[in-house]
């Protein structure tokens, strides 16, 4: 996680220097930037304190107003909360109290990878089940699992940080994989949701929302691994690098809360359109009675005119006006837009 701090001590042909040597190289390399290096080692916990609140009040809303939501919903919920408590807990702990300071890509990776092949699961089921989705988000997460893995393997056979730039290769090759996966997902909801336009303003107007929704949820955490990737090429020995790697793994679980707390809102609001069962933001179609949004246009003609029954013998009075009838005639158009096929 912090193997910036001393990348820049870092050379290839160099000999190993003693410890004194190693030290005073140290101090004097951070002697004008010390304010910068301690506020780049702080701002990581501040942020992860912060979004961690954020992320466990979304976590209680879904278990208050979602109780009866599927099993497997939960199970990922709950599994992201424990990956993340985990990170939290790594971050409190002291730069001595552990030897493999590369802990952290491999953390967030895991994270990714539970989130990553959830939300591919949707779009799965969102483009009538096109089966290449999962299969090419979950090479990509394995890839990056795989990628953080090799940093904490070669970690563990390093002498000293110094040698840090060997983890360069598969910490780009993780980030990489982890901005592809999230562009697949993203592009491919957002298609399908547009796929789902009815021309009705109502309907439009609520997949205007599912896609404003979807950019808001899943564009946070790509744009975290393109900032810190350009970084990384530019400078791996700034110490903002640190900082954007550690937002990851908050903004991945924040987003995925966000996405699947938004049912409840949609919930209320479509309380009238929907044809039963609960509020979805993209419906399950492996349910009964899956949720769609119905608009309904009903156009009612009614006959009336200022006339006598003088020379009209058979109308009627005109207290019995034709809108009094009860087989009035009802034109009605219907259209049901649902937001999966």
């Amino acid at each position: 996680m912090f193997h910036h701090v001393l990348a820049i001590l870092a050379k290839r042909e160099d000999p190993p220097m003693s410890p004194i040597t190693d030290e005073a190289t140290a101090a004097a390399a951070f002697a004008s930037q010390q304010r910068y290096v301690l506020g780049c080692m702080f701002a990581p916990l501040i942020f992860d304190i912060l979004l961690l609140g954020v992320f466990l009040m979304q976590v209680y809303t879904y278990f208050t107003y979602q109780k009866n939501d599927r099993k497997i919903t939960k199970a990922v919920v709950l599994t992201v909360l424990f990956i993340n408590l985990c990170f939290s807990a790594y971050h409190t702990c002291k730069l001595s109290a552990t030897k493999r300071l590369a802990w952290a890509p491999f953390i967030d990776s895991l994270n990714s990878f539970v989130v990553q092949t959830f939300m591919s699961y949707r779009a799965y089921r969102l483009l009538n089940r096109a089966i290449w989705i999962p299969i090419a988000v979950t090479i990509l997460c394995l890839t990056s699992v795989g990628a953080t893995l090799s940093v904490l393997i070669i970690f563990s056979g390093l002498n000293s940080l110094i040698d840090a730039y060997r983890v360069k290769i598969p910490e780009l090759l993780w980030l990489t994989s982890v901005m592809c996966a999230d562009l697949i997902i993203t592009i491919s909801i957002i298609y399908g949701l547009s796929r789902s336009k009815t021309g009705w303003a109502h309907t439009d107007k609520t997949i205007g929302r599912l896609v404003r929704m979807t950019i808001e949820g899943q564009v946070p955490p790509f744009l975290i691994a393109l900032i810190f990737m350009i970084e990384f090429i530019h400078a791996p020995d700034n110490l903002l690098g640190a900082t954007l790697q550690n937002l990851q793994c908050k903004f991945y679980a924040v987003g995925m809360m966000y996405s699947i707390n938004a049912r409840v809102s949609f919930q209320q609001q479509l309380t009238d359109q929907r044809t039963g069962g609960a509020g979805q933001v993209f419906a399950m179609n492996s349910r009964h009675n899956p949720t769609a949004i119905q608009v309904a246009v009903e156009t009612e003609t009614y006959v009336q005119g200022p006339y006598s029954n003088a020379g009209y013998p058979d109308r009627k009075d005109e207290g019995d006006s034709l809108s009094d009838i009860n087989d009035q005639k009802v034109v009605g158009y219907s259209s049901q837009a649902q937001l999966t096929a």
